[in-house]
């Protein structure tokens, strides 16, 4: 059976979960989250926080494309985006290469080059990791962060009535894709979003303390928004005429001759963090100083997974990048 035909990715890691154990007592929240959230023995105060990301050449950077100190960016903000969508703040990370028997002393460097980079901006430190040689370069990353318990952010927290919302503007790194695939010009802006996005840890550790359910953006807007709404079992309306866009995605639009808001609800890695809020602390919100586009509302209604298009009409939400349905590599 063909991992795509069960529904891919995500349908696979469902089917995993039901096969490992689940330690209760110091697994807070396993599968299914950014991160794992753990409860050491002797660690009263603070959740650990430990996630992992793989990065693939001819699947998630293309060295023909990107600067190795780019792939090391990519590579490194992943990770810490995810620590970041738990409300936590990130620590170490233990850094794994694949690398191929005629990759160059100085691409590895340059691709440390730039982990060492948003390590440095974030404050994290390089703890550990493993080199092997294989087919194909992999970077293999495992971040961990800590987190206090009353700021822990799950997709599961979302209530019905709050409001749904994204930190920042959609589509980019889709955008600087499908352009590059099609032999166009690609702006700067674009091709910089793409090649070495970059986490918002930064808005992330101020809206931990008042939102409910947050989630970073790196398979898509519609697949994170159906991600919160499986957790949290609410539905979700989102207007389409909301989401925020670059001009450079909109002039991408334009010269593919597509609708946008493809790039942002399918496209993913743009690691802005959605995530949803009780009205009654929308002051709260307001006064973190983190500029926010409100998106739609969470509803009561599990199977109401709705975008509300400019006309009025309602179609189902749906999409979202997923690595085992997706033909075009990046």
């Amino acid at each position: 059976m063909d991992i795509k035909n069960i529904g891919g990715e995500f349908a696979l890691i469902a089917r995993l979960s039901r096969l490992v154990p689940f330690d209760g007592n110091e697994v807070v929240v396993g599968i299914g989250d950014d991160a794992a959230v753990l409860k050491p023995q002797g660690m009263s105060d603070r959740y650990l926080l430990v996630t992992t990301d793989t990065l693939v050449a001819g699947s998630h950077f293309k060295t023909e494309w990107a600067r190795p100190d780019q792939i090391g960016i990519k590579s490194a903000e992943c990770n810490i985006s995810d620590i970041a969508a738990m409300g936590g703040r990130p620590m170490t990370l233990f850094v794994s290469l694949v690398l191929t028997r005629d990759t160059s002393v100085e691409w590895v460097e340059e691709v440390y080059r730039g982990i060492a980079a948003s390590c440095r901006k974030h404050g994290v430190v390089i703890a550990g990791g493993d080199t092997t040689h294989g087919s194909t370069v992999t970077i293999s990353i495992t971040a961990l962060g800590t987190v206090a318990p009353d700021e822990l952010c799950l997709r599961s927290h979302a209530r019905a009535g709050d409001l749904l919302a994204v930190t920042g503007t959609l589509g980019a790194s889709a955008a600087g894709l499908a352009l590059r695939l099609k032999d166009q010009t690609v702006s700067s802006y674009l091709m910089e979003q793409h090649l070495a996005p970059r986490c918002r840890l930064d808005a992330a550790l101020k809206l931990a303390p008042v939102v409910n359910a947050m989630i970073d953006i790196s398979d898509g807007l519609a697949s994170e928004v159906n991600h919160i709404c499986n957790r949290s079992r609410v539905g979700a309306r989102v207007y389409a005429d909301r989401i925020p866009l670059h001009p450079d995605v909109v002039e991408a639009g334009r010269l593919l001759a597509v609708d946008p808001v493809e790039f942002a609800l399918n496209g993913g890695e743009d690691f802005e963090l959605l995530f949803t809020v009780s009205p009654d602390k929308q002051a709260l919100l307001d006064q973190t100083g983190v500029n926010y586009h409100e998106l739609g509302v969470i509803t009561d209604a599990s199977d109401e997974r709705c975008l509300v298009l400019s006309e009025g009409k309602e179609i189902m939400l749906k999409g979202g990048y997923n690595h085992f349905n997706e033909t075009d590599s990046i």
